[in-house]
């Protein structure tokens, strides 16, 4: 069984822009995020590679799960790998088309709790605000209590899409934040197809206090398939007034046992998606929040 809070990265160090830095904390009573957009998980999909890197976190929010009996096949394979039993908390099936797909969160059981009845999809004020709705769902590992919000935000012809749907998470955030004003421990996690997060699509965020833990220049979470040298989609945002005492320094793309730097995606992750996993260790030996003081 993988020992529990085992990661070697130390990348936020400094601010860039807006972005203040993250301070270190002991890498003991720890889980460990992730974000990967799994790329099309189906049915008849090959889920080897894609388990063994899933095996590295505690919690991961999917993006591009196409079918639930192809998440089944893969927590089944998890499970025989880690030792230990897998859950996941999956959204109805979003989106159109060729765009629809289900959002998931998979969790290991034995260091991650679900809060019962605390998952949701975005109810958007407008039609289409969002090519796919994003889907959120509240956890608690140890003190340590938090909502997750996944989204995956629209590929889409125009550029400008991407940032009008990207500029609309702060109105998601607030939605999410008032479902329970005592719940300030939110991470805002999965693919953004908006480049680097000084990206002005990201502005409202910014100002609103909302903070990437990815800040170091030069990430790469995607291989270049279109891009060369890949694009830096992938994102895990917090704010750090609130969950600034659980979050750690320790934050990468990849895999805590594999990448170094951050800034290139395993060449192993290839073989599974088209995108690298982003990820951050969060302690759990306390929850700052109102109702736990």
């Amino acid at each position: 069984m993988r020992k529990a809070g085992l990661c070697i990265l130390l990348l936020v160090t400094t601010s860039i822009g807006c972005f203040p830095a993250i301070s270190s904390y002991s890498a003991e009573n720890t889980i460990t995020i992730a974000s990967w957009n799994i790329y099309n998980l189906g049915t008849t999909t090959n889920v080897e590679k894609r388990a063994e890197v899933i095996r590295h976190f505690d919690i991961v929010a999917l993006q591009e799960v196409e079918k639930i009996e192809g998440l089944d096949t893969l927590l089944s394979r998890v499970e025989e790998i880690t030792g230990t039993d897998w859950k996941y908390v999956a959204s109805p099936l979003i989106g159109d088309g060729n765009a629809a797909e289900y959002y998931a969160f998979v969790y290991r059981t034995d260091r991650v709790a679900y809060v019962e009845e605390s998952s949701g999809v975005y109810p958007e004020p407008m039609p289409d605000d969002f090519s796919r709705e994003p889907f959120f769902a509240t956890f608690r590992a140890g003190e340590f209590d938090f909502t997750l919000i996944t989204v995956h935000i629209t590929w889409g012809l125009l550029p400008s899409l991407r940032t009008a749907e990207c500029r609309r998470l702060q109105s998601v955030w607030g939605y999410v934040q008032n479902l329970d004003p005592e719940e300030d421990d939110l991470i805002l996690l999965g693919d953004f197809n908006r480049d680097r997060p000084t990206h002005s699509a990201f502005d409202q965020l910014c100002q609103m206090g909302i903070t990437p833990v990815l800040t170091e220049t030069g990430t790469r979470t995607t291989f270049g398939r279109i891009v060369t040298g890949g694009s830096w989609y992938d994102h895990i945002w917090v704010d750090l007034q609130h969950t600034g005492a659980e979050l750690t320094d320790q934050v990468g793309a990849g895999t805590p046992l594999e990448n170094s730097s951050g800034r290139g995606c395993p060449a192993s992750i290839e073989e599974a998606s088209d995108h690298c996993p982003v990820w951050a260790v969060f302690s759990t030996i306390s929850d700052d929040d109102p109702s736990c003081l």
